[in-house]
C-alpha cells in the first residue's frame, strides 16, 4: 500500500508527530489503473474485529468470496486493539485494504483516509439501487457529500432485560417497558437486597455518553439541531432527564452508578455491566442494543429480550432514535478500490442480513430483512417493535459534523457530578451549554462548510 498522510482528530494526531509521520506521495491510481499489471490475484487486507460469532461468519464469508472470483484474494485479519495504533498504521501507509469500522472513521481516522464511493454506488451497472436499502442507513454513511462505507448493520438505542428475571416474577415480554416511570416501576420491583446489600439491580447501564443521548433523544429532545448552529435544543429536557435518572440511584437505590466510558476514551465495562451479563440484574439502559452481542459472547445462557429506548414524559409520544452504523470501508490506499468496493457490495447484497442474525441488537441495512422470519422473530428486534419504530421515528445520526467530539467531551462529567452528587442538574446542563456554545464558536466556519457540502447523494 502507498504511503498517504492522513488528517486525523487533534489528540490522535499529537501522538502521531510524537512518533513520526511518513513522507507524503502522489494520489493513489484510480480503479481503471490499479492492479492492471498484476500478474496473479490482488492481495487485499481486511480488518474486521467482532465476537467470536461474528467473526466466524466474516471468516467463512470471505472465503467463499474467495472461490466464487480470481480477480482478488482478500485476507480477514483482527483488527488492531486500539484506535491510536489503528491510525498509526494508516499514516503510515501499512493500515488495510478494507476495514469493518463504525461511524466514527472521520473523526478518528480522517475523512481522506476512505475511498470515496459515489463512482461506484451511482453507477448504473455496479451500484446499489436506493430502494434496497432503509433510507436512515443511506444517510448515516454519507459525509459532506461522500459515500464513505457499505453500511450493513445499525445499533439502535434501547434497553435490554433478562427475560427469566421478568418470567420469575410474572412478567412476560408484554411488560417490557415503553416510558421511563414504566422502567421506574420494574426496577423497584425487581431489585433485591439482604439487609443494605444489593443482590440484584433491577436496572443498571454500562455507559454515560449512550445513557445521556438515549434520555435526550427519548424525552422530546435533539442533539443537534437541522442547520447545525446549535448544540442541545431543549436542554431543560436534558435536566429533566438527569434528574429522574440521579434519583433512581440516590433516592430509589435501584441502579448503581453509571462509571461508563468517555466518548473518546478507553472502552471499560462497569460494574453493573457485568452484573447483568451475570445474570445479577433484571434491566440494562438506556444504551445501544447491539451490546447484546458482546453480552451473549461472554454468556451464552442469557435470555434476553430488549425494546426501543422507552420515552420520557416531555416525548409526547414522538420517538427520535440515533442510528450509528458499522459497515465496510475501502480505504484511500487499497490496491484496488474497485475490486474492495465489488466485495463490500457482495457482502452486502448476500450475507449482510445473515452477519445481522448472528448479532443480536444489531438492525440490518438491508429493507429485505423486513421479510426475513428469523429477524422479526428475534426477541431483541421482533419483539418490542424496533424494526416498526426505526421505520417510524425521526432518525438522528449526529455523529457526523466537525467539531463533534470536542463538543461532546464535556457530556460524561457533567453526568458523572450529577451522579455523585457534586453538582445540580440545572448547574450541569447549564454549564454544558456554554461549552458547547463555545465550540460552535470556535469551529463556525467549518461548520460552514460542511452544510454547504453536505447532502444526500445516495
Amino acid at each position: 500500500m502507498r504511503v498517504r498522510i492522513v488528517v486525523i482528530h487533534s489528540l490522535i494526531a499529537l501522538m502521531l508527530l510524537l512518533g513520526g509521520c511518513a513522507a507524503p506521495v502522489a494520489p493513489a491510481p484510480g480503479p481503471a489503473e490499479s492492479g492492471a499489471a498484476s500478474a496473479g490475484p490482488i492481495e487485499m487486507d481486511f480488518w474486521f474485529s467482532a465476537p467470536t460469532a461474528q467473526m466466524e461468519y466474516m471468516v467463512a464469508a470471505v472465503e467463499e468470496y474467495n472461490n466464487l472470483q480470481d480477480k482478488v484474494r482478500i485476507t480477514v485479519v483482527e483488527t488492531p486493539p486500539s484506535r491510536e495504533r489503528m491510525a498509526t498504521a494508516l499514516s503510515a501507509g501499512q493500515g488495510p485494504d478494507l476495514l469493518w469500522y463504525n461511524h466514527n472513521v472521520p473523526w478518528f481516522f480522517g475523512i481522506e483516509a476512505v475511498y470515496p464511493l459515489n463512482e461506484f454506488v451511482l453507477d448504473s451497472e455496479i451500484g446499489i439501487a436506493p430502494e434496497l436499502v432503509f433510507d436512515a442507513s443511506r444517510q448515516t454513511v454519507q459525509y459532506a457529500g461522500i459515500i464513505e462505507a457499505i453500511p450493513i448493520n445499525h445499533c439502535p438505542g434501547g434497553l435490554l432485560y433478562n427475560r427469566a428475571i421478568f418470567q420469575e416474577a410474572g412478567l412476560s415480554d408484554e411488560d417490557a417497558p415503553e416510558t421511563w416511570a414504566e422502567v421506574e416501576a420494574l426496577a423497584v420491583q425487581l431489585t433485591q437486597r439482604d439487609g443494605d446489600q444489593v443482590t440484584r439491580w433491577g436496572l443498571v447501564n454500562g455507559s454515560i455518553d449512550w445513557m445521556l443521548q438515549e434520555i435526550v433523544l427519548s424525552n422530546g429532545a435533539d442533539w443537534v439541531n437541522e442547520d447545525l448552529t446549535r448544540y442541545l435544543t431543549h436542554p431543560e429536557r436534558l435536566v429533566e432527564g438527569l434528574t429522574w435518572w440521579g434519583s433512581l440511584y440516590h433516592d430509589k437505590g435501584v441502579m448503581p452508578v453509571p462509571s461508563g466510558v468517555t466518548w473518546a476514551g478507553v472502552e471499560a465495562m462497569q460494574a453493573g455491566s457485568e452484573a447483568f451479563i451475570r445474570g445479577d440484574a433484571a434491566m440494562s439502559g438506556f444504551h445501544g442494543l447491539c451490546t447484546a452481542a458482546n453480552m451473549l459472547d461472554q454468556n451464552p445462557e442469557l435470555d434476553l429480550g430488549g425494546v426501543a429506548t422507552p420515552l420520557g414524559p416531555s416525548a409526547d409520544g414522538k420517538r427520535t432514535m440515533s442510528l450509528g452504523f458499522d459497515g465496510i470501508f475501502v480505504m484511500a490506499d487499497a490496491a484496488d478500490p474497485l475490486e474492495g468496493y465489488l466485495f463490500a457490495k457482495w457482502f452486502f447484497e448476500n450475507k449482510g442480513i445473515g452477519l445481522t442474525l448472528v448479532s443480536p441488537g444489531k438492525v440490518p441495512a438491508m429493507r429485505a430483512a423486513l421479510n426475513d422470519p428469523e429477524i422479526l422473530s428475534s426477541p431483541i428486534l421482533g419483539f418490542g417493535s424496533v424494526l416498526e419504530a426505526l421505520e417510524n421515528a425521526k432518525l438522528r445520526n449526529f455523529h457526523v459534523f466537525p467539531g463533534r467530539l470536542d463538543v461532546r467531551s464535556q457530556e460524561p462529567p457533567i453526568a458523572e457530578a450529577v451522579f455523585l452528587g457534586q453538582v445540580a442538574p440545572q448547574d450541569a446542563v447549564d454549564a454544558f451549554v456554554k461549552h458547547a456554545e463555545e465550540v460552535f464558536k470556535l469551529y463556525e466556519e467549518d461548520l460552514r462548510e460542511f452544510r454547504e457540502k453536505h447532502q444526500i447523494v445516495w
